[in-house]
Formats: C-alpha cells, structure tokens, sequence
C-alpha cells in the first residue's frame, strides 16, 4: 500500500491533552525526554500519538498526545482506538498459530485444501508461504482493478475482490519459497483457512480465540465499514502540494484549503491489516509475550519461528520480524497506510515493550520508538 509522503509542519500551541499513567521505575526527567518528541502534536489543533512502554509485563508509561478527532477536538488517550494497518499481520498469524497448535493444520499443508483456485499453480503454495510471504502470488495493488478505479482506501473493495484480483494471474511470478516479496494476499488467505477450519468468520474467530482470551475488549477486525466502534480515532494527512497531487494520481481531487486531509478507511479489507486496537489492549498483547499465560510457551515460539527459504531473508517470523537495535535484539512490526502510522518493537531479552501509534499519515511511528528506545537506554531502563 502506498504511504503519503508529506512534510510535517511546526505547530504552536502546547497544550497537554493526553493521560499518563505514573510509575516510579521511569524517572520524571526521563518522561519529560519522551514527551519532547510529541510537544509539535500535544495540542487538540493537531492529529498526534498513543504511546504505551512496558517492562517485565508491567506498564511503565503511558500517554496521548494530540486529537483523535478534529471535528470535535477529543483528545487521543491510551484508550483511543487506531487502525493498525500491517501491525494486524501478527494477529492474523497467531489465528493460525492456534490451528497448527491444535493440529488441525500445519505449515506444511497445501492452501489448494482450503483454496481450490490455487490448484491451476504448477507449485505448490503451503501455509508456510503465505506466513513467510514467499508464495510468489503478486499483491493486489499491483493489478487493476476490474471497475477501472484505483486501490486507495477511499474507495470500497473488500477482501474477496482483492483476492480474486491477484488470483487472475495464470502464473506465480516465483517458485513458492525461491524469493521473498511483500503480499497482503498472503494474509488474506490465511483468514480464509481460519474461516474454513472453524466455520466461524475471521473476526469472530479472533474475538473469541485470541481477543477475549487475552482481555483486548477494544480490539476487532474491521471487516464492516459501518460498524460503529467506540473512541475510534480518525486519520489524517497534511494538505500538503505533495499530497494533493498525490490523492489526484488516484483519482480523487481536493481542495487547496485547508491544514489538514481527513481520510476515512472506506474498505473492508483485513489479513494483512484490518486491526483496530488501543494502547491499552496492545500492551496486554505485550505483556502476554512476557508471562506466555495465554498459549503457552509453545504458542511463543511458533509466533517467533524462524525458517530458511531459498532467499536470503531469514528474520522473518508470524506476522513479525527479527532485528537488532543498537546490539540488542527486538521483535517487531511497523504499519502504514493513508493517514495513519504504527509500530509494535519489543526487546524480548530485556522484557521491555515500545508501541507507538499515530493518526497522521506522516507519523513515522518507527522513528519515535526508535528515539523512545534511545531515551530508555540512555535512562538505565534498557540495559
């Protein structure tokens, strides 16, 4: 999915519009550092940020900062609800993560059991594939659409269509497993392997399976644009001359007026994205890859494994990916879509968690938790 490229502007005011939970563990000076990289967005004239760090399964810090919504200035909290654009991936894969626990299917199982369509491929695609995005199906938004209008999410289509847009193509552009290539299909897929094993729709099955288990009562699969969902926030970008000819590139012509481009999600599509979650719920998520209550050490290593395909990318994990910070190793994922902008990082070894999630298309959520990780080390927290 194309990310807007804007410029971020300096705002004014600095008014303090978020809510903070204090703990002894993380010293003021050190909160005061990590407020300085938000101060531009702490004012209700701005879209902003939700930050949430844990240690040990233990909330350290957490805060808003800016508007979730402009039209009526409420500020954002820990308890806003943002879209998570890729981040969903992780979620996606742990549904799968429980069918393989439960032996109802394996890595190793063809999709063509679950998906009849993939048998005219000469390779076979397994579960594996998709996870580790090395199928060779090409992605959506790479393919035209048949009604002739572009893939920008202020247009409707849903999952199906864009499944049945990448499955036109006669041919795999790669062996299964020779190259690694991006593809929400992949994701897509796998929810529609979920849906066949259970009987139950994607979002209901991770409601009941993952969510409720794990007590993230603010987190859904956004499969219905008309779903009402409380405190959800509302994403933004920059009225920028960039960007404007960006939105016209796909088709959608704006007005010159204006700070700010307001972008409603008008399609329903989840797999590869999809999530709407909170702060809140996404440090429960955290803080269960510390204790491992739900699912048990052999759901954390599944979510963490790691296999060698024909290329040379081998970090991959469900949904995650394996890195290095700084001589440390992290475990993370980062989102991004029109207005809107996340990113999930954890230190497994220190058992420390950083996520940051933004309503505005240039939020580079990875930079702040890179410069929140920086604050932590420097502090004494991240050893």
């Amino acid at each position: 999915m194309k990310n807007v490229i804007i410029i971020v502007l300096s705002l004014i005011t600095l008014t303090s519009c978020g809510q903070t939970q204090p703990n002894a563990e993380i010293s003021d000076s050190v909160k005061t550092r990590i407020d300085s990289l938000f101060s531009e967005f702490d004012n209700l004239n701005s879209p902003g940020y939700a930050i949430g760090i844990s240690k040990n399964g233990k909330t350290l810090y957490k805060k808003g900062y800016g508007s979730s919504n402009l039209d009526y200035n409420i500020p954002i909290e820990t308890s806003s609800v943002f879209s998570i654009a890729s981040v969903s991936k992780q979620f996606t894969a742990a549904c799968i993560a429980l069918l393989i626990l439960e032996k109802k299917v394996s890595l190793e199982t063809p999709v063509s059991d679950f998906i009849p369509e993939l048998n005219k491929y000469a390779d076979t695609i397994r579960i594996k594939h998709l996870i580790y995005n090395t199928s060779g199906i090409t992605d959506y938004p790479r393919l035209k659409r048949k009604s002739g209008k572009s893939w920008i999410t202020f247009n409707y289509f849903d999952i199906d269509e864009c499944i049945s847009t990448s499955l036109v193509e006669d041919t795999l552009q790669f062996s299964p497993g020779d190259k690694w290539d991006y593809c929400n299909v992949n994701y897509m897929l796998l929810t529609k392997i979920v849906e066949k094993i259970s009987g139950q729709s994607f979002s209901e099955f991770a409601k009941t399976r993952l969510f409720e288990p794990l007590e993230m009562h603010n987190t859904l699969i956004n499969d219905d644009i008309t779903s009402v969902i409380k405190n959800r926030v509302t994403p933004y970008n920059l009225r920028t001359k960039e960007n404007l000819e960006g939105y016209n590139e796909y088709g959608i012509k704006l007005k010159k007026e204006g700070e700010y481009i307001q972008h409603a999600r008008n399609s329903p599509h989840y797999g590869g994205s999809g999530v709407v979650t909170s702060i809140d719920d996404l440090l429960k998520w955290s803080s269960n890859m510390t204790s491992k209550k739900f699912g048990g050490q052999e759901f954390y290593d599944l979510m963490h494994k790691t296999i060698k395909f024909n290329h040379d990318r081998d970090n991959q994990a469900f949904g995650l990916y394996i890195g290095d910070f700084n001589g440390r190793k992290i475990v993370a994922w980062d989102g991004g879509d029109w207005g809107i902008s996340s990113q999930l990082f954890r230190f497994p070894n220190e058992g420390i968690a950083i996520i940051v999630l933004s309503n505005i298309g240039s939020g580079e959520a990875y930079r702040k938790v890179n410069g929140i990780a920086d604050i932590l080390i420097d502090g004494g927290i991240l050893k």
